[in-house]
């Protein structure tokens, strides 16, 4: 294990960094608040009065307000770890009271307890973070869509039909950028390829599955990436008397786990052995929704292994359960 001599905890907003510097030795905590700029965040690491090699900045998964330290973090090599907000808050029981400071407290008295599990934030590629800026606009537009459509369609009003083409058109070129980017890069290029001749996987669900593997490289097997989807099943018993079905966690990434819901269907109507293991599953009194989550194990699983043979999806290709 890493010995550190300070721990920063990191609560972030879009304008402004809370943070809280934490001394095991001296027992001394100080917090400060700072713009959520570069030259800031530079500014603050030069006045730790330490080597920034025994420094260890911890700050919540929040999205991309958390871009601009992370940026800087990977300029100046520092040790930043990126964490799963849930997994903070449930490591500290009832609390009481919430400010931004406080939050900023307690990480830093997390990250101090816990940095023998820390994992250490790796930039992505160029071509990676690109495409995580592009599925973040994508994403943003066909949500603006979607509602506008809505909203026309409860009030019968067709005012909004020349909103909605604008936004396809917006949408069509952010998608067309995206294969451009992939493209670039001979190896996501061939990753993309593999991934598309799985019959149900599109250019988006492509895309998405290489963004959010950082071209397979931050998954290495399909049960951890099934369980980032949020479709792994999980046994809950307890006892002799509790006992339910398997589930899956609502913990899972809500965007991946659609898009697989919808390659699952479209598996199942091109793939004869994919067809018959639903209808079998169904047959054998499972629900539907359970029967389609086998498939999307499945297509995972499927996923995984052309990445890793390197070789295009054929017919009889078969795999075992996630």
């Amino acid at each position: 294990m890493s010995e550190y001599s300070l721990f920063v905890g990191i609560d972030v907003s879009k304008d402004w960094l809370d943070l809280c510097c934490f001394s095991p030795s001296t027992a001394q905590i100080s917090p400060t608040q700072i713009d959520n700029a570069p030259d800031a965040i530079a500014s603050y690491v030069a006045s730790l009065d330490c080597d920034t090699e025994e420094v260890l900045f911890c700050l919540e998964h929040t999205g991309h307000y958390s871009n601009t330290f992370l940026e800087v973090s990977s300029a100046l090599n520092l040790n930043s770890w990126l964490e799963h907000p849930l997994q903070i808050k449930r490591s500290q029981g009832i609390q009481r009271g919430k400010t931004d400071q406080l939050d900023a407290e307690r990480i830093a008295l997390y990250a101090h307890r816990f940095q023998d599990k820390a994992v250490l934030y790796q930039p992505s590629s160029q071509q990676i973070t690109e495409l995580k800026k592009l599925q973040s606009k994508r994403d943003l537009l066909v949500k603006m869509q979607r509602q506008i459509k809505q909203s026309s369609e409860n009030k019968n009003d067709d005012d909004f039909a020349g909103s909605t083409q604008a936004i396809a058109k917006d949408i069509a070129v952010i998608e067309v950028k995206i294969e451009k980017v992939i493209a670039s890069d001979p190896n996501l290029a061939n990753q993309d390829k593999l991934l598309k001749s799985i019959p149900g996987i599109g250019s988006v669900l492509s895309a998405t599955l290489i963004t959010i593997t950082d071209g397979f490289t931050s998954f290495d097997n399909p049960r951890k990436l099934a369980c980032y989807a949020g479709i792994a099943p999980f046994p809950y018993r307890s006892g002799k008397s509790i006992r339910y079905r398997d589930r899956v966690s609502k913990l899972g990434n809500q965007r991946l786990k659609m898009l697989l819901n919808l390659a699952a269907w479209n598996a199942i109507r091109s793939v004869e052995h994919l067809r018959k293991y639903y209808e079998r599953k169904v047959n054998e009194g499972k629900a539907k929704l359970s029967a389609i989550n086998a498939i999307r194990n499945k297509l995972v699983a499927i996923v995984m292994a052309v990445i890793r043979r390197n070789e295009p999806f054929s017919k009889d290709y078969s795999v075992p359960n996630v």
